[in-house]
C-alpha cells in the first residue's frame, strides 16, 4: 500500500535541516508501529520520500510525504497514530493512497506559493502599484549564485507566475519550483529590490513562508494529492 499524507511544519521545527525532518518521520512511523515497508540489499531502509526541500528557517503550511507500508491500514488510525508521535511543530492533516504508477512528489510538484512578511525603505510605499509593475515585466534579470560553480544569468519572468497584496507588507507570489525551472524565494526579494530600486528591501527566510506546493496544469494549480493529479482514484476513510 502506498499512502502521500499532507502535512504542516510549524516555527516550532522551522530551524530544522530536510535531513532531521526525515529521520523524526522515520522514528516516529516505528514508534506508531506502523507496517512500513523497507527496502532490499545490505542497508535496507524505510521506503520514504518527501516533496521539496524547506530552506532552514522557513516554515510550510501545505507539504507532503510518500510512504510504502506492507498492509493496508484506516487512515484515520495512521494519522492519529503519527501524530501522537511527532513531536510539537509537526502534524498531518491528511492521507489518501496512491498507485505505484504516480510519479514521485519532487517530479510533479512544479509550483510553490510563498507568503512575504516586507520590508521597505518608505512607510508610505504604494505596494499595489509596485507589485503590478513587477508582474508586468518583460524580463527579470538577476544573478543565480551557485556553490561550487559559476554564478549565471537567469530570468524569473516567465518562473513568476502570480503575485498579490495580501496586507501591504503581506505579499504572496506563486512561482516555479521542481527541475523543470526552479525560483528561489529569496530570488524574487533580490529581484524586486533591483526593480524598485531599493524601494523593497532584503528580508531574511524566517520573513518568508510556503503556504503550499502544487501541480500546475494548464494553468491550473492542483495539489499533489488531488484525484485530477492521481492515477488511483482518491479514497478516504
Amino acid at each position: 500500500m502506498l499512502i502521500r499524507a499532507e502535512y504542516e511544519k510549524r516555527d516550532e521545527l522551522k530551524y530544522i535541516s530536510h535531513l532531521e525532518l526525515m529521520n523524526t518521520f522515520r522514528r516516529t512511523f516505528r514508534r506508531a508501529k506502523l507496517p512500513v515497508k523497507y527496502s532490499q540489499g545490505y542497508n535496507p531502509h524505510i521506503i520514504f520520500s518527501m516533496s521539496q526541500p524547506l530552506p532552514v528557517g522557513m516554515v510550510g503550511y501545505s507539504e507532503y510525504f510518500d510512504l510504502e507500508l506492507k498492509e493496508k491500514l484506516s487512515f484515520n488510525l495512521m494519522k492519529n497514530e503519527i501524530n501522537k508521535f511527532l513531536p510539537e511543530g509537526l502534524n498531518v492533516f491528511e492521507i489518501v493512497e496512491i498507485s505505484d504508477k504516480d510519479k514521485s512528489l519532487q517530479a510533479i510538484a512544479n509550483t510553490a506559493r510563498y507568503e512575504y512578511e516586507m520590508s521597505f525603505k518608505n512607510d508610505k510605499s504604494n505596494s499595489a502599484k509596485m507589485i503590478s509593475d513587477f508582474l508586468n515585466e518583460d524580463e527579470i534579470e538577476i544573478t543565480r549564485y551557485r556553490r561550487k560553480k559559476d554564478d549565471r544569468m537567469i530570468d524569473l519572468a516567465p518562473m513568476i507566475y502570480d503575485g498579490q497584496v495580501v496586507e501591504d507588507n503581506i505579499w504572496e507570489f506563486t512561482i516555479s519550483t521542481g527541475s523543470s525551472g526552479n525560483v528561489r524565494p529569496q530570488e524574487v526579494i533580490r529581484a524586486l529590490k533591483l526593480k524598485t530600486d531599493g524601494e523593497v528591501k532584503e528580508i531574511p527566510l524566517v520573513n518568508i513562508k510556503r503556504i503550499g506546493l502544487y501541480v500546475r496544469r494548464d494553468g491550473k494549480l492542483f495539489k499533489p494529492i488531488h484525484r485530477e493529479v492521481l492515477k488511483k482514484e482518491v479514497s478516504e476513510d
